[in-house]
């Protein structure tokens, strides 16, 4: 018994470190995926346009996402190690710390390479657009120095040297000389005001030609110097701190299970030293019990009665009914413990234990074992639930539709089949006139229509206008009868809970999604909710930026047509 309860608790302590073990694991191999997602982003998302259009990066988000997993599981490593009282928890303290460093570091290197852009974009594309503006005028100036001015600002951006820098300033000096010489000169074709144009244009992009320089620096291209650099020995110290707790646990495990293996043979040595001493003394004991059951047994085979065997047992050798007893029910609940953790092994977490020994030491462990199975189980499920629908409804806001209607339709639809809700809608806030605002109907999902015969809604009454003024997620159980009844073939009926969430990004507000179902959510399918709320508020804050260019650009069109029509009348009235 000895033996087997050594071999039980060391069993179970090594499970433990085996866990740990293998979590280090996963937290390795998470990291170097959000290593591989960061790098794709510096590689392949800076060269990109999509990126600069749309302000974000998948890889890094991804990158991200994965260092958010990291850090779970290093908090969870923690914790057990705490349980442990393990001196390595500190250690743990650190790596996060490292991680939650990291995490900043990459989100705030990506808004940095947001503000520096590319091509068209940020202060790059500011500064390319007045070189542009300078090659347009219709002015008389030496073409070579300004495609050197260009060379140089080519050879800094792709090089990051500053002796291009000093080059690039070189030649807009000389290119302003030659613009001053041309201007004093007989044969000048320079209008004071055209001076003016083109010194502000040469100085304006001079000046975005130091904002980048400047931005270049605390970037660090290279990975020498700046956030660059940060970034790059943070990932060092991290990676060499996991690289190393893993190796302590890995070599920890070895010993741990080198010293169960030296505590077994201990015991099994000193065990088998008493039971020989037992076997020597007690043989002759031993020998008529077992010629005893000997005969018992005998007499069983043979079919014979035993009745006169069973009282001279409990007369004579009432300890061998003791023992074959004892065996008996020890054997019965090793049967019982072994089923249960077979049927557990092979995913059946319901299965109930045999009520005949289910307040038993090892019955009680193994039950705690099976009860920490299922949570590990429900959290795992969670987690890729959430992760698989943020995946899923990152790709359904890349959707393009023929229509806007069809994406709020389609969004809304995927939205209440994930969350297994009965009806949803979607309602946006539109702008009237005189700053005044109208909550107006877009799409709706398994409502009946009659309720919604007006699409529009006062923003003053109602759980509507509640959420609209407090701006805060409204989730209630206890829905009032008037207010919703879910429809179907068989009838109406009341649902179980209502959640109506405000569409809000950078602290304002676009609509509201509202959703009712016969079952009550958890914490975790609100809290995803709330979440993609957020998202699809951001996608719609771009679908408005969109149209307001696309507007600005055709109403900019409709003043170019109008200026040169005036043109053309002021030259017909000069030729008259």
């Amino acid at each position: 018994m000895i033996t087997l309860a050594v071999v039980y608790f060391g069993t179970r302590s090594l499970i433990k470190t085996n866990s740990l073990n293998e979590q280090f694991k996963a937290c390795n191999t998470i990291y170097t995926e959000s290593e591989i997602y960061f790098k794709n982003f510096l590689l392949d998302d800076l060269n990109s346009a999509e990126f600069y259009k749309n302000r974000k990066s998948t890889n890094t988000v991804r990158s991200i996402n994965l260092l958010d997993s990291a850090l779970f599981t290093v908090e969870e490593v923690r914790k057990k190690m705490d349980d442990l009282n393990d001196e390595r928890a500190k250690e743990l303290e650190y790596l996060r710390t490292d991680l939650e460093q990291l995490k900043s570091q990459q989100d705030f290197l990506m808004r940095k390479y947001l503000d520096l852009g590319f091509k068209d974009w940020g202060m790059i594309g500011n500064m390319r657009g007045k070189a542009h503006k300078i090659e347009k005028m219709e002015i008389n100036y030496n073409l070579g120095l300004l495609l050197t001015l260009r060379r140089h600002e080519k050879d800094f951006l792709l090089r990051g040297e500053q002796k291009y820098l000093r080059m690039f300033d070189e030649a807009v000096d000389e290119f302003e000389k030659d613009l001053l010489t041309t201007y004093l000169s007989s044969k000048n074709t320079l209008t004071e005001q055209d001076m003016r144009n083109v010194r502000a244009s040469l100085a304006a992009y001079q000046f975005g030609m130091h904002k980048v320089a400047d931005l270049f620096k605390v970037i660090g291209k290279g990975g020498v110097a700046g956030l660059m650099k940060s970034v790059n020995d943070i990932q060092e110290k991290t990676k060499s701190r996991l690289l190393n707790l893993s190796e302590n646990v890995s070599s920890s495990n070895e010993q741990y299970l080198q010293w169960i293996l030296i505590l077994f043979l201990s015991i099994f040595l000193i065990q088998s030293i008493i039971l020989s001493w037992f076997v020597f003394r007690f043989s002759n004991v031993l020998m008529k019990r077992f010629t005893f059951l000997k005969v018992f047994a005998e007499k069983l085979v043979a079919g014979e009665s035993i009745k006169e065997l069973e009282e001279a047992s409990k007369i004579e050798h009432d300890e061998v009914a003791d023992i074959t007893s004892l065996l008996s029910d020890v054997n019965a609940q090793l049967q019982a413990a072994h089923q249960f953790s077979h049927q557990v092994s092979e995913g059946e977490v319901d299965v109930l234990y045999n009520k005949k020994y289910n307040k038993k030491p090892l019955a009680l462990d193994l039950i705690k074992m099976r009860n920490q199975f299922q949570k590990v189980q429900e959290l795992e499920y969670k987690r890729n639930w959430v992760t698989n629908g943020m995946a899923k409804f990152a790709q359904l806001l890349r959707d393009k539709f023929d229509a806007e209607s069809e994406w709020y339709d389609n969004l809304l639809r995927n939205t209440i089949s994930y969350v297994e809700a009965s009806q949803g809608t979607f309602i946006l806030l539109r702008d009237l006139y005189e700053g005044k605002e109208q909550l107006e109907l877009v799409a709706l999902y398994a409502y009946d229509k009659k309720r919604y015969d007006e699409r529009k809604f006062s923003l003053e009454t109602g759980l509507l206008g509640q959420v609209y003024k407090e701006k805060e997620m409204l989730y209630i159980e206890d829905v009032p009868d008037d207010y919703v009844n879910i429809t179907s073939g068989m009838g109406g009926a009341r649902p179980s809970c209502l959640i109506i969430l405000p569409l809000i990004y950078a602290d304002k507000m676009y609509g509201i999604l509202e959703i009712s179902s016969f079952k009550t959510f958890d914490e975790y399918q609100i809290q995803f909710l709330e979440n993609i709320s957020e998202i699809i508020a951001s996608s719609i804050a771009d679908m408005n930026t969109s149209r307001v260019v696309i507007q600005l650009n055709e109403e900019l069109d409709k003043q170019k047509e109008r200026v040169k029509e005036l043109e053309s009348i002021i030259n017909e009235n000069i030729e008259n």
